[in-house]
């Protein structure tokens, strides 16, 4: 490795802001893309193509990829440029489906790293002085770049680069045949229309990997692992607006970083979490619709439940073994071999929904869905084409609205189980207890969307009582549907017995048993009023039910609306609760 005289200071060199949007398509593809007429129209020059080799650099125990940074040498030409860039550098408010990065590019005078940029301030502290010695190859690209300069309006430009070749690493490699668009200038939202004008003509999916990412994968062996949400950013200036747009960025977030878990099949939580960030994603459509509308995905046949449908069999496969069958034959109780010949058989009951759920994140119309939903949100009109009482609206400070909007989701749990003060859930039929289940789901959801806005005291033991009973009625839901699994599993194997009714033996939970969990709210109440920090308004705890076994807590029985930010509550204290606090607006 090169290394300048220990008197040369190193140059400063400012980071580059990269904003790009990466689409897999079939090799046999590649060719059309920039010959579109599309992209020919509004191009500015000819194509230029070129040959480039890359060399990936890193320490054998891979200090810099787990540092969040990766190292490369590529040859351009006659051309060596040394770059240091970033690795899922974009913050949560950044756009979904669109990496941004900080990249650091130096021209350097040979084919081995140079140590002495790395020197430079801003950049010494990512590429730490006792790993640039152990720094070694980890694996190459090579590839050859079609790249065409797009203009599709006076104050935007995008490279589109159409990459075909390979990444290698010792024995393994995998091929690289994807588009990226670079946004030079202009607004990430015309990143989305490029990318919906080549859908339309060629099939593409979205990338959302790195070069880097998958070679690292290659290096190591590693299948891709589940991505859990991240916390949402919003804080009590955040405007109703910026809440959506950050909201909705959040879900297709964590749809796309599970998307690549989920094909691998390694991981059954993958899968979980695509359904995960789906349904957040209705529940913030339909929580905001009143005043941003509804995106055209969501009104044209509403891909977004079709897609969640296409997902949900192979998910309930997976919870059977995993909370059902898995549990039981941890048990003395479980037969070695009736369990291991029920799980084979259910696990190939799995194959066709694994298989019909792989067909429906590749299809075009997921692609088209999280494309279409990303250039509504980002082009802002459902913002800036609104009525200006509307407009008016969308620019109060979430904070004002959001204790409103949790009040007319947990009113909604309520009339949707048919539960009254004092009314436990054994006296609710099944299709009662479901409906409040799908209806404390989204009150869940709510609550975790706007959770920035109010102090943990108040969120932490909301969230926890919401979990706690929506861990029972889930339980029920999952034993009734894994009953139902295997009684079609044993109509399709006409040599095995019929399965009696009800869940099965080592299912999570039994009805009554999960019903008996949950007890209603208490037959007193008194008048309390919560009210902010100057900033945001106290979050106030509906008292729904009460789940056995979790700690009694001072929790509202229902809502009454007043005209202020904050909201009064109708409020029962349980015996050995905490004290009620007073507070004003």
């Amino acid at each position: 490795m090169s290394s300048a005289p220990q008197n040369a200071a190193p140059t400063a060199v400012s980071a580059v802001r990269e904003v790009e949007m990466k689409l897999h398509l079939d090799p046999r593809d590649l060719s059309r893309v920039a010959d579109l007429p599309a992209l020919k129209e509004k191009a500015e020059g000819a194509p230029a193509v070129r040959d480039l080799r890359t060399v990936y650099y890193d320490t054998p125990d891979r200090r810099l990829f787990l540092g969040g940074v990766a190292l490369r040498v590529r040859q351009d030409g006659d051309r060596f440029v040394q770059t240091l860039k970033t690795i899922n550098a974009a913050t949560p408010g950044d756009s979904a489906a669109v990496a941004i990065r900080k990249k650091w590019d130096w021209t350097i005078p040979t084919a081995a790293p140079d140590m002495t940029p790395l020197d430079a301030e801003g950049v010494a502290a990512l590429v730490p002085e006792n790993a640039r010695a152990a720094l070694v190859p980890q694996f190459t690209t090579e590839f050859r770049r079609t790249t065409l300069l797009v203009r599709p309006d006076a104050l935007t430009s995008i490279e589109v680069a159409v990459d075909d070749g390979q990444i290698t690493a010792g024995n393994a490699c995998a091929r690289i045949s994807e588009v990226e668009l670079e946004l030079k200038s202009g607004r990430i939202g015309r990143l989305f229309d490029i990318a919906l004008t080549l859908q339309r003509r060629v099939p593409v999916r979205i990338g959302t990997e790195s070069k880097a990412e998958i070679g690292d994968r290659l290096v190591t062996g590693r299948l891709p692992a589940p991505v859990l949400p991240e916390p949402l950013g919003l804080t009590p200036v955040t405007t109703v607006a910026e809440a959506y747009r950050h909201i909705l960025r959040h879900g297709l977030r964590l749809l796309l970083a599970n998307e690549a878990c989920a094909l691998a099949g390694g991981d059954v939580e993958g899968l979980h979490q695509m359904r995960v960030a789906l349904r957040r994603l209705r529940t913030a459509i339909r929580l905001f619709r009143p005043l941003a509308g509804a995106p055209d995905a969501c009104r044209a046949g509403n891909d977004i439940r079709w897609f969640s449908r296409q997902l949900g069999p192979a998910r309930d496969w997976d919870v059977l073994l995993s909370h059902g069958i898995m549990p039981f034959a941890a048990t003395e109780k479980a037969p070695a071999d009736g369990i291991a010949a029920l799980t084979a058989a259910v696990r190939e009951a799995r194959r066709a929904p694994a298989l019909a759920a792989v067909e429906a994140i590749q299809s075009p119309r997921c692609t088209g869905l999280i494309l279409a939903l990303g250039a509504w949100l980002e082009d802002g009109a459902w913002q800036s084409g609104a009525a200006p009482e509307v407009r008016a609206q969308l620019d109060r400070p979430m904070a004002e609205l959001s204790g409103p909007w949790l009040a007319a989701q947990h009113a909604k749990a309520l009339r949707a189980g048919a539960l009254k003060a004092g009314r436990d859930l054994d006296g609710a039929d099944a299709a009662a207890r479901d409906r409040l289940r799908r209806r404390l789901r989204k009150l869940r959801h709510t609550a975790e969307f706007f959770r920035g806005l109010y102090a943990e005291t108040a969120t932490v033991p909301f969230i926890a009582a919401l979990d706690a009973l929506l861990g029972a009625l889930d339980a029920e839901h999952d034993a009734a549907v894994a009953g139902d699994r295997l009684r079609g599993l044993s109509a399709d194997r006409p040599g095995s017995g019929p399965l009696p009714k009800g869940p099965p033996a080592g299912s999570p939970s039994r009805p009554t048993s999960a019903a008996r969990h949950c007890r209603g709210c208490g037959r007193r109440s008194a008048t309390s009023r919560c009210s902010g920090d100057g900033l945001a308004p106290t979050l106030a705890l509906p008292r729904f039910a009460h789940v056995r076994g979790q700690p009694r807590r001072w929790i509202a029985t229902d809502y009454t609306a007043i005209d202020t930010p904050a909201t009064a509550l109708r409020s029962h204290r349980c015996a050995g609760s905490p004290p009620r606090r007073s507070c004003q607006t």
